[in-house]
């Protein structure tokens, strides 16, 4: 159905004089329940179909969408966008991908998604909030999501690009704290996914959330040190994956907004880091068989023992930089391709949790980060969310009313060590990151 939609609208949209054209739909069945103040506060479930037309006349764009997929809905959206073109700047680097090889992802599609209700999701929600709650009573949840989508997309162009697949995606966060009379703990967020029913596993995340908050209570301020920097997986993402993926981002790169720019091939950190962009990875949550444009996915590796290698790329900026996408073509139906990112793998170190901070003879271990990173020119400060002070090799207490400060790209080249384990954060895979010579301001 999506594939034969597609095909209409790119040879109708060549019949009203389109140089090239791109339809690109999504249908989505989805499930969401909605965790509140420690019970159950709505659930959610709809089905939506959209797709979004991509117009070129003479390298002028022109984009218009709509949610629905009945055939007069999409002939009106592609005079829209055939409008649009006319009264567009041209850009010789408008064009889009030839045909080109993909291969189709085994993993990403579970066939009995289909079948998973809003019950189920309710099920596994409410085993989330009880499996939290009855670790310790002083556990509090103030919020949480189980979400199942079943999704299926589509993409057709005029140079001869036909691509449909499935997939479905079941993700769960919890998020809160711990309450023991007036000591409250610091907020605490964890997330996990899968794409299969039979690997959704809400005990284990609400068992480390409510572990992590527990372990927090009884903080106490402590003095401003200079040392280590120990990151948590999450803590990792807000800080250090954040800022490679925006500088990694040819658009960034192009517009000189990226720190990364004439770096291929020189040294951007130390040599425990190795960073892949690889949709490929089935385990990950952004897997997919093709881009937003109909390129083959591929393993992109970014960073390899602290060397820069790629950026990553659509058709566009590829074009401008005369080389090819690199599958990284983002996106929905509701906008033209951008670039972006897809599942965002740290390679795991070679020491474990304890040994790394075993390792410590001064620091700060951060569970979460809150505060302010400047991803151009690397600046971050903030505040230490479920932190805890680390001496001589052990962990001393929770500590509060800390504040850190530094430049990320000087925090890259001080890595001095990442874990074995690692958690899923959303589409991104990160160990704990260790850090030297960070300064942090005790309250």
């Amino acid at each position: 159905m999506l594939l034969d939609i597609c095909s209409y609208a790119v040879k109708e949209a060549l019949k009203q004089k389109a140089s090239d054209a791109e339809a690109y739909a999504s249908l989505d069945k989805e499930a969401e329940v909605f965790i509140e103040n420690n019970d159950l506060k709505q659930v959610k479930s709809h089905k939506t179909g959209s797709i979004g037309i991509r117009i070129f006349v003479n390298n002028s764009l022109g984009f218009a969408s709509v949610n629905s997929l009945e055939k007069d809905k999409v002939l009106d959206v592609i005079g829209k966008a055939i409008k649009i073109a006319k009264v567009s700047p041209r850009d010789k680097h408008n064009r889009l991908p030839a045909e080109n090889s993909v291969k189709m992802l085994k993993g990403i599609y579970d066939n009995n998604a289909e079948g998973f209700e809003p019950a189920d999701a309710t099920k596994y929600a409410i085993e989330m909030l009880k499996t939290a709650k009855s670790y310790d009573t002083r556990v509090s949840v103030d919020s949480g999501t189980f979400n199942s989508s079943v999704l299926s997309h589509a993409l057709c162009n005029s140079n001869g690009i036909e691509l449909e697949e499935m997939l479905s995606v079941f993700s769960w966060n919890i998020m809160g704290m711990a309450i023991d009379g007036s000591d409250v703990s610091n907020f605490d967020f964890q997330f996990n996914g899968t794409h299969s029913v039979r690997n959704i596993d809400v005990v284990t995340t609400a068992d480390d959330f409510a572990k992590s908050v527990v372990k927090s209570l009884n903080s106490r301020k402590i003095d401003s040190l200079k040392g280590s920097m120990l990151l948590s997986p999450n803590a990792a993402s807000e800080l250090i994956q954040d800022l490679v993926t925006f500088s990694i981002n040819s658009h960034n790169v192009q517009k000189k907004t990226s720190k990364f720019a004439n770096m291929i091939g020189k040294k951007v950190a130390s040599n425990s880091l190795t960073v892949v962009d690889d949709a490929t990875f089935t385990d990950g949550l952004a897997a997919e068989s093709f881009d937003r444009e109909g390129v083959g996915h591929k393993r992109n590796v970014i960073i390899d023992r602290g060397v820069l290698k790629r950026y990553i790329y659509n058709t566009y900026t590829a074009g401008k930089d005369k080389t090819k996408s690199t599958g990284n073509a983002s996106g929905g139906t509701s906008s033209p391709p951008s670039v972006g990112s897809t599942n965002t793998i740290f390679e795991s170190g070679n020491r474990s949790f304890d040994t790394l901070i075993g390792e410590i003879k001064k620091g700060v271990m951060i569970n979460r980060f809150s505060g302010n990173v400047n991803p151009v020119n690397g600046d971050f400060s903030g505040v230490v969310k479920g932190g805890h002070l680390i001496e001589n090799g052990s962990m001393v207490c929770p500590v509060k009313e800390v504040m850190v400060a530094g430049n990320l790209f000087e925090a890259l080249k001080n890595i001095s060590g990442l874990s074995r384990e690692r958690k899923k954060i959303f589409a991104s895979f990160l160990p704990y990151i260790r850090i030297e010579g960070i300064s942090f301001t005790g309250g």
